[in-house]
Protein backbone atom coordinates (compact mmCIF):
# COMPACT_ATOMS: atom_id res chain seq x y z
CA UNK A 1 0.00 0.00 0.00
CA UNK A 2 1.42 3.34 -1.02
CA UNK A 3 -0.07 6.32 0.85
CA UNK A 4 0.18 9.83 -0.46
CA UNK A 5 -1.49 12.75 1.22
CA UNK A 6 -2.70 15.45 -1.12
CA UNK A 7 -2.96 18.26 1.39
CA UNK A 8 -0.88 21.09 2.73
CA UNK A 9 0.92 20.64 6.04
CA UNK A 10 -1.76 22.64 7.83
CA UNK A 11 -4.77 20.77 6.42
CA UNK A 12 -6.17 17.83 8.36
CA UNK A 13 -7.06 14.84 6.19
CA UNK A 14 -10.65 13.74 6.73
CA UNK A 15 -11.06 11.45 3.70
CA UNK A 16 -8.94 8.59 2.40
CA UNK A 17 -9.43 7.26 -1.13
CA UNK A 18 -8.08 3.75 -1.60
CA UNK A 19 -7.71 2.36 -5.10
CA UNK A 20 -7.72 -1.43 -5.17
CA UNK A 21 -6.96 -3.77 -8.03
CA UNK A 22 -4.31 -4.99 -10.39
CA UNK A 23 -2.78 -2.77 -13.07
CA UNK A 24 -1.91 -5.83 -15.16
CA UNK A 25 -5.41 -7.31 -15.40
CA UNK A 26 -7.55 -5.17 -17.68
CA UNK A 27 -10.57 -3.68 -15.93
CA UNK A 28 -9.23 -4.68 -12.51
CA UNK A 29 -6.97 -1.62 -12.83
CA UNK A 30 -9.96 0.73 -12.33
CA UNK A 31 -9.28 1.55 -8.66
CA UNK A 32 -5.51 1.99 -8.92
CA UNK A 33 -5.85 4.15 -12.06
CA UNK A 34 -8.60 6.26 -10.42
CA UNK A 35 -6.23 7.19 -7.58
CA UNK A 36 -3.36 7.82 -10.00
CA UNK A 37 -5.49 10.23 -12.03
CA UNK A 38 -6.56 12.06 -8.88
CA UNK A 39 -2.87 12.36 -7.95
CA UNK A 40 -1.98 13.79 -11.36
CA UNK A 41 -4.89 16.25 -11.09
CA UNK A 42 -3.53 17.49 -7.76
CA UNK A 43 -6.64 16.58 -5.79
CA UNK A 44 -6.56 18.30 -2.39
CA UNK A 45 -8.11 17.48 0.96
CA UNK A 46 -7.83 13.71 0.91
CA UNK A 47 -5.30 10.97 1.45
CA UNK A 48 -4.75 8.96 -1.74
CA UNK A 49 -3.81 5.31 -1.30
CA UNK A 50 -3.22 2.61 -3.83
CA UNK A 51 -3.30 -0.99 -2.80
CA UNK A 52 -3.35 -4.19 -4.74
CA UNK A 53 -4.24 -5.87 -1.46
CA UNK A 54 -6.65 -4.28 1.00
CA UNK A 55 -5.88 -5.90 4.32
CA UNK A 56 -5.68 -5.23 8.02
CA UNK A 57 -3.20 -2.37 7.48
CA UNK A 58 -6.25 -0.32 6.42
CA UNK A 59 -7.14 -0.12 10.12
CA UNK A 60 -4.17 2.19 10.68
CA UNK A 61 -5.95 4.94 8.74
CA UNK A 62 -9.38 4.56 10.37
CA UNK A 63 -8.57 6.57 13.49
CA UNK A 64 -7.41 9.57 11.47
CA UNK A 65 -10.23 10.02 8.97
CA UNK A 66 -13.97 10.61 8.88
CA UNK A 67 -14.59 8.60 5.70
CA UNK A 68 -12.87 6.14 3.39
CA UNK A 69 -13.77 5.64 -0.26
CA UNK A 70 -12.72 2.25 -1.61
CA UNK A 71 -12.46 2.24 -5.42
CA UNK A 72 -12.37 -1.02 -7.34
CA UNK A 73 -13.70 -2.99 -10.28
CA UNK A 74 -16.61 -5.23 -9.32
CA UNK A 75 -18.54 -8.10 -10.84
CA UNK A 76 -22.21 -8.16 -9.91
CA UNK A 77 -24.10 -8.76 -13.14
CA UNK A 78 -24.75 -5.15 -14.16
CA UNK A 79 -23.63 -3.97 -17.64
CA UNK A 80 -19.89 -3.28 -18.02
CA UNK A 81 -19.05 0.30 -17.05
CA UNK A 82 -21.92 0.67 -14.56
CA UNK A 83 -20.77 2.74 -11.58
CA UNK A 84 -21.88 1.67 -8.10
CA UNK A 85 -21.86 3.77 -4.92
CA UNK A 86 -22.43 1.46 -1.96
CA UNK A 87 -22.20 2.39 1.74
CA UNK A 88 -20.25 -0.29 3.61
CA UNK A 89 -20.81 -2.68 5.14
CA UNK A 90 -24.08 -3.34 3.33
CA UNK A 91 -26.37 -6.26 4.32
CA UNK A 92 -26.27 -9.05 1.77
CA UNK A 93 -23.35 -7.54 -0.08
CA UNK A 94 -21.26 -10.70 0.12
CA UNK A 95 -23.95 -12.82 -1.49
CA UNK A 96 -24.12 -10.47 -4.49
CA UNK A 97 -20.40 -10.73 -5.18
CA UNK A 98 -19.48 -7.16 -4.22
CA UNK A 99 -18.14 -7.85 -0.73
CA UNK A 100 -14.52 -8.28 -1.70
CA UNK A 101 -13.05 -4.90 -2.45
CA UNK A 102 -10.71 -6.83 -4.63
CA UNK A 103 -9.99 -10.48 -5.26
CA UNK A 104 -6.54 -9.73 -3.89
CA UNK A 105 -7.16 -9.07 -0.23
CA UNK A 106 -9.54 -9.01 2.68
CA UNK A 107 -13.22 -8.30 2.30
CA UNK A 108 -14.65 -5.17 3.85
CA UNK A 109 -16.63 -7.45 6.19
CA UNK A 110 -13.41 -8.99 7.50
CA UNK A 111 -11.81 -5.59 7.96
CA UNK A 112 -14.81 -4.12 9.81
CA UNK A 113 -15.14 -7.20 12.04
CA UNK A 114 -11.45 -6.95 12.92
CA UNK A 115 -11.87 -3.24 13.70
CA UNK A 116 -14.78 -4.10 16.03
CA UNK A 117 -12.83 -6.88 17.74
CA UNK A 118 -9.93 -4.48 18.33
CA UNK A 119 -12.22 -1.71 19.55
CA UNK A 120 -11.22 0.55 16.67
CA UNK A 121 -13.42 3.41 15.54
CA UNK A 122 -14.85 2.92 12.07
CA UNK A 123 -15.07 5.89 9.72
CA UNK A 124 -17.91 6.03 7.21
CA UNK A 125 -17.03 3.58 4.43
CA UNK A 126 -18.13 3.76 0.80
CA UNK A 127 -17.39 1.66 -2.28
CA UNK A 128 -17.12 3.25 -5.71
CA UNK A 129 -17.17 0.27 -8.02
CA UNK A 130 -17.08 -0.02 -11.79
CA UNK A 131 -18.65 -3.09 -13.31
CA UNK A 132 -15.89 -4.96 -15.09
CA UNK A 133 -15.85 -6.63 -18.48
CA UNK A 134 -12.37 -8.14 -18.90
CA UNK A 135 -9.73 -8.99 -16.30
CA UNK A 136 -7.51 -11.17 -18.47
CA UNK A 137 -3.81 -10.85 -17.55
CA UNK A 138 -2.19 -8.24 -19.77
CA UNK A 139 -5.48 -7.02 -21.23
CA UNK A 140 -6.11 -3.28 -21.53
CA UNK A 141 -9.09 -1.71 -19.78
CA UNK A 142 -12.28 -2.23 -21.75
CA UNK A 143 -13.81 0.80 -23.46
CA UNK A 144 -16.80 0.67 -21.08
CA UNK A 145 -14.62 0.77 -17.94
CA UNK A 146 -12.31 3.42 -19.41
CA UNK A 147 -15.33 5.67 -20.02
CA UNK A 148 -16.59 4.97 -16.48
CA UNK A 149 -13.14 5.85 -15.14
CA UNK A 150 -13.05 9.15 -17.03
CA UNK A 151 -16.57 9.98 -15.85
CA UNK A 152 -15.83 9.10 -12.21
CA UNK A 153 -12.62 11.14 -12.12
CA UNK A 154 -14.35 14.16 -13.70
CA UNK A 155 -17.22 13.89 -11.18
CA UNK A 156 -14.94 13.45 -8.16
CA UNK A 157 -15.36 17.05 -6.89
CA UNK A 158 -19.15 16.50 -6.69
CA UNK A 159 -18.66 13.06 -5.14
CA UNK A 160 -16.30 14.58 -2.58
CA UNK A 161 -19.02 17.05 -1.54
CA UNK A 162 -21.44 14.16 -1.01
CA UNK A 163 -18.90 12.12 0.94
CA UNK A 164 -18.23 15.08 3.24
CA UNK A 165 -21.95 15.33 4.05
CA UNK A 166 -22.94 12.57 6.51
CA UNK A 167 -26.62 13.25 5.68
CA UNK A 168 -26.21 12.61 1.93
CA UNK A 169 -28.15 9.72 0.42
CA UNK A 170 -24.86 8.14 -0.58
CA UNK A 171 -24.55 6.98 3.06
CA UNK A 172 -28.06 5.45 3.22
CA UNK A 173 -28.42 3.03 0.30
CA UNK A 174 -26.61 1.77 -2.80
CA UNK A 175 -26.88 3.71 -6.04
CA UNK A 176 -26.14 2.33 -9.50
CA UNK A 177 -25.42 4.44 -12.57
CA UNK A 178 -25.63 2.91 -16.04
CA UNK A 179 -22.81 3.63 -18.45
CA UNK A 180 -23.02 7.25 -19.57
CA UNK A 181 -25.52 8.22 -16.84
CA UNK A 182 -25.03 11.96 -16.42
CA UNK A 183 -26.63 11.70 -12.95
CA UNK A 184 -23.49 10.24 -11.35
CA UNK A 185 -22.73 10.77 -8.48
CA UNK A 186 -26.27 11.76 -7.55
CA UNK A 187 -27.54 14.27 -5.06
CA UNK A 188 -28.21 14.60 -1.38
Amino acid sequence: MKPETSTSATTEVRLAVMGCGNLLAGDDSFGIEFVERLRRAGTRGCMLLDASHAGPEVLEFFGHIDAMLFVDAVSSGWPAGTLHLVPLPWPGLESRGLAALSNHGWTIGEITRLAGALGRRLPRLLLLGAELEDVAPGAPRSQAVEKALEHAVAAFPQLLQLIENPEATVWRWPRHFAPGDAGFPGGV
